[in-house]
């Protein structure tokens, strides 16, 4: 279990008014009333929240986790019944000359059954999405991230080596997948928020967050992101509270919290 350790050092700096250190009256010692910046905070992020801090590097990695998952999902796709997928088994062995005669005739209208139209497809949407989006870039950043995802490493990637891209699949998979991604976004932040926990449990809680983004699962818990260096800022923070006595001496208070 994770704790929030919050470390307080206050450095007072007697004013012109107060000019010995029996002058400081420590014990009236109060917050100076400053509205808080952005560039100055005076509260502090829920740790829960992951926030990576290097977020370019954080989607490069996870769009390798997303490349080698869809490699491993397209096998599971060619072990399942062809009338399951609508991929012809005899095609794929060629995969050079088979891809080429497929792109080159894209896109289609698919005969794929509505199950992996409007709920397979755009869950994966989703999940692109989400790698952008958490890690620190704006929706539609994130909805380009989903459509470039969706059709270079799906449709014209590996499903192209067995059916021709779709324009079901180009249209809905970031379209609405996005819109759902948006909607597991602010479900995780509410989750995190909450320590993990989802109606007061957190094997729920972590359950869901699971669901709604497992490329993140890989990431955060499985500890990949720290392997390639990535941290969450909201781990170790710290910030400067100007202070002052009832006798007109001024200080500041550092507080630093940590989670570990």
């Amino acid at each position: 279990m994770k704790f929030l350790r919050i470390i307080v050092i206050a450095l007072f700096i007697s004013s012109l008014q107060a000019n010995t250190d029996s002058d400081i009256d420590y014990k009236n010692l109060a917050p100076i009333q400053t509205k808080p910046t952005l560039d100055s905070p005076t509260s502090i992020n829920n740790p829960y929240i992951y926030e990576p801090t290097h977020r370019g590097r954080y989607v490069l990695t996870s769009t390798g986790v997303i490349v080698l998952g869809t490699i491993a999902g397209a096998g599971i796709l060619y072990l399942m019944p062809e009338s399951a997928t609508n991929w012809n088994k005899d095609d794929i062995v060629n995969l050079g000359k088979q891809w080429r005669k497929n792109v080159s005739r894209a896109p289609v209208v698919d005969a794929d059954d509505w199950f992996l139209n409007w709920i397979t497809h755009p869950y994966w949407g989703a999940v692109y999405y989400m790698q952008t989006r958490v890690a620190g870039y704006s929706w539609s950043e994130s909805v380009l991230y989903s459509a470039f995802a969706s059709a270079f490493f799906w449709e014209f990637g590996i499903e192209a080596f067995a059916e021709i891209p779709s324009w079901q699949d180009l249209v809905i998979t970031p379209a609405i997948g996005s819109i759902f991604g948006e909607l597991f976004f602010r479900a995780t932040r509410h989750i995190q928020a909450n320590q993990n926990r989802l109606l007061g449990s957190k094997i729920l809680g972590k359950t869901s967050l699971i669901l709604m983004d497992p490329i993140g699962m890989v990431m955060q818990d499985f500890g990949l992101a720290k392997l390639v260096g990535i941290s969450n800022k909201n781990q170790t923070q710290s910030f400067m509270i100007p202070i002052s006595d009832t006798r007109g001496g001024v200080g500041v208070r550092l507080v630093l919290a940590m989670q570990w």
